[in-house]
């Protein structure tokens, strides 16, 4: 949710801009009705981010290898029975016969729990789908590496992106 709150702030200070940048321009019926404007986006958003969230992630990439990366890219949305789902496409591009494209998705809730789920791809036509689920999740994280088959363990990882996270004040 903080991509939303960031999105909400820079509209509003957008707006407040275009607002003090052209006062000579504005009347003040006009200026009132900019400020409803602000006020009901606001208002929408505020609404929307307090009720089912639905949001696109990605793409996020694994570190470079021999030339190649991972990828994975997605939509994370609550359902509105306190189950957070996150749904996405895998991605591996050009990499070494060797290497899968890896996808891990972390779910956790408030007290530190952490239930952390996978999803490969080998070779570099198509993609792999992955849906995962988790109730009482207070945040959820993505990160993209490559699997490899002859060490069975994961290796040139990215970094962990958080795709979803509760508002303190929920």
């Amino acid at each position: 949710m903080r991509r939303t709150i960031r999105n909400l702030l820079g509209l509003t200070a957008a707006t407040a801009v275009i607002a003090v940048g052209v006062p000579a321009l504005t009347s003040s019926a006009s200026a009132t009705s900019s400020a409803s404007a602000v006020s009901a986006a606001t208002l929408t958003a505020g609404s929307a981010a307090s009720s089912d969230y639905d949001e696109y992630w990605g793409s996020y990439y694994s570190k470079y290898f021999n030339g190649s990366r991972a990828k994975a890219r997605g939509h994370v949305w609550s359902d509105g029975s306190d189950r957070i789902h996150v749904q996405g496409k895998l991605y591996d591009q050009s990499s070494p016969s060797r290497l899968c494209g890896y996808a891990q998705v972390k779910f956790e809730n408030e007290d530190g729990d952490e239930n952390i789920r996978w999803a490969r791809k080998c070779g570099s036509n198509g993609y792999q789908s992955l849906h995962f689920s988790a109730h009482d999740v207070d945040n959820v994280q993505v990160r993209v590496c490559y699997w490899d088959n002859h060490n069975a363990k994961k290796k040139s990882c990215g970094k962990w992106y958080y795709i979803y996270e509760v508002d303190g004040d929920e």
